[in-house]
């Protein structure tokens, strides 16, 4: 991607970003408005439930109290009446009753009129559920209901005792269109919040509407002495001039955060993302090959500068490849002459010694046999270094390799020329892992090792392969004398090679380049109870084995 792709990408997100973040910041302020509203309508309903809580629990007390002055339950006395009378001339109550143990009522204080009110005393009212409800010694508020007055009434009923027994009930009753009780609950509320109270069955008891009507917030609440509700409501018009006021900074913000970061992009654009192109392109043409590229990046004196750094740079690196180019060429004419000169010559010494070897003189054969021997370990030696540079080479790349089939092939080679020693196998059918071409000349290597080395005849080599989800591993366990603890820390690069700590031979140092070019794991363990294991773990290509 360009780089004013790239700009463009980023300027884009950090505006959306931005904006977004300033749109939600405003959003939640606004919604915190509206929390806030909610949150009052639902303290006015709490207010208005203490409130009725209260009053209900004081007319509860109150008819508790008048059950208990002596001359209620003097049925159809004087005193009974004049008991009754202050009663209602003392408290919120619109009437009151005493209703006998028998359900005949005996007393009656109402706005009926003294005819009609004398064609009710004397009635049974053992029926009704407060008189029911008081003659189990309960004081109980009822439900709305009809009254003989014509009234819609809640009646308070309380038992009233003599001697410990409930002998009548006190009924008093407030009248639902005397609003009074509920108004002393409900007057601290402004004006525009609406309340309605209803009974349990659904009966309105009470309702102010709300001022406007429209888009309600509402919250209800239970009251606790009785199985009423209340439901406030406030409309949201009220908070509505601050919402707009809101909305209107909102977009407003936004605008101004989009324009910022437009002109904050025009800006850089012209100041440094044209240097930058410069730049991606010095290093495109550096990564290319292209050494002791120039770039004109111009702009202010910070890119001038970067500029002659980046072209002293460049005209570094292309003297330090040139210098690095013509040394690898060298080692390389050097690798090659030396390796066909040491081929060469060794075969003239080894033929030579091959002659003396049929000498009659059993010393000069044995000199001539430890010679010839001598010279195969060094033309040995020759090959694995050959081998050893394709491995480092830049051309060699690691790729997928069938590795049952490449330990195989290497397992044969080594039964080959090892006919006398035991060399076991335990590979699966098929398991691809990546590593070099070179990976089976490691494989025998390490096979031909464990042979070598055996001090105990006939020489025992088991290569085991394993493959899991994410790795395949080749162990190749021995029964000689083990791989000394030197060779494994100088190849581990625990030591450095010095006089002292250095490796035998090229053969594990060909292991370890061939795994570590594969991106695998080399490890040593001793074997039980000896000999060696060793185990190389190698990754599994990206599409599975």
């Amino acid at each position: 991607m360009r780089s004013r792709r790239i700009f463009v990408v980023l300027l884009v997100t950090s505006a959306v970003v931005l904006s977004g973040a300033t749109w939600a910041g405003f959003q939640a302020y606004q919604d915190a408005v509206m929390d806030e509203h909610h949150a009052d309508v639902e303290r006015s309903g709490d207010l208005v439930r203490v409130g009725l809580d209260a009053r209900l629990a004081a007319q509860r007390q109150t008819v508790e109290l008048w059950s208990g002055v002596p001359a209620v339950a003097d049925h159809g006395t004087d005193g009974q009446r004049a008991a009754l009378d202050r009663l209602v001339g003392d408290t919120l109550f619109s009437g009151a009753s005493v209703v006998a143990a028998n359900g005949t009522m005996t007393a009656l204080v109402s706005d009926l009129s003294p005819a009609d009110r004398d064609a009710v005393v004397g009635t049974n009212f053992g029926d009704r559920t407060y008189v029911q409800r008081a003659m189990a010694g309960e004081t109980y508020v009822s439900d709305p209901v009809a009254a003989q007055t014509g009234n819609t009434v809640v009646t308070v009923s309380a038992p009233v005792r003599h001697d410990g027994e409930v002998v009548a009930t006190l009924n008093a009753a407030l009248h639902l269109s005397e609003t009074e009780f509920f108004d002393a609950a409900t007057g601290s509320l402004d004006a525009e919040t609406g309340v309605t109270v209803t009974a349990s069955d659904g009966t309105v008891i009470y309702e102010r509407a709300p001022s406007p009507n429209t888009s309600l917030t509402t919250a209800r609440v239970s009251l606790s002495e009785v199985p009423w509700r209340v439901t406030v409501s406030e409309s949201r018009a009220s908070v509505q001039p601050a919402i707009r006021r809101l909305s209107l900074l909102q977009a407003g913000s936004v605008a101004a955060v989009l324009a910022v970061v437009a002109g904050f992009g025009w800006w850089n654009y012209r100041r440094n993302v044209s240097q930058f192109e410069a730049l991606r392109d010095g290093f495109e043409a550096l990564q290319n090959g292209e050494y002791g590229t120039h770039i004109d990046v111009g702009g202010p004196d910070e890119w001038e500068r970067i500029g002659r750094g980046f072209d002293e740079m460049s005209d570094t690196v292309r003297r330090s490849v040139d210098e690095s180019r013509e040394r690898a060429r060298q080692l390389q004419v050097l690798d090659r002459v030396l390796r066909h000169t040491l081929r060469n010559e060794l075969n003239v010494v080894r033929g030579r010694a091959e002659l003396l070897a049929d000498a009659d003189d059993p010393g000069v054969a044995g000199h001539a046999a430890h010679i010839v021997e001598r010279c195969d370990d060094l033309l040995e030696t020759a090959e694995k270094e050959r081998v050893i540079n394709q491995v480092l080479d830049t051309d060699t790349s690691a790729g997928p390799v069938d590795i049952p089939h490449a330990v195989e092939r290497a397992v044969e080679t080594a039964r080959d020329d090892y006919p006398d020693a035991a060399i076991a196998l335990d590979a699966p059918d098929h398991a691809r892992a990546v590593t070099v071409p070179q990976f089976g000349v490691a494989v025998r290597e390490l096979v031909e090792n464990g042979i070598r080395h055996a001090d105990r005849g006939p020489a025992q080599v088991a290569v085991d392969v394993t493959a899991d989800e994410d790795v395949v591993r080749v162990r190749v366990t021995d029964h000689g004398p083990g791989i000394p603890e030197m060779e494994r820390r100088v190849l581990s690069g625990e030591d450095a090679i010095d006089e002292l700590h250095h490796s035998q031979g090229l053969g594990l140092w060909l292991v370890h380049w061939t795994v570590a070019h594969s991106g695998g794991d080399l490890s040593f363990a001793d074997n039980d109870p000896r000999g060696s294991v060793v185990t190389i773990t190698l990754p599994v290509p990206p599409e599975g084995p």
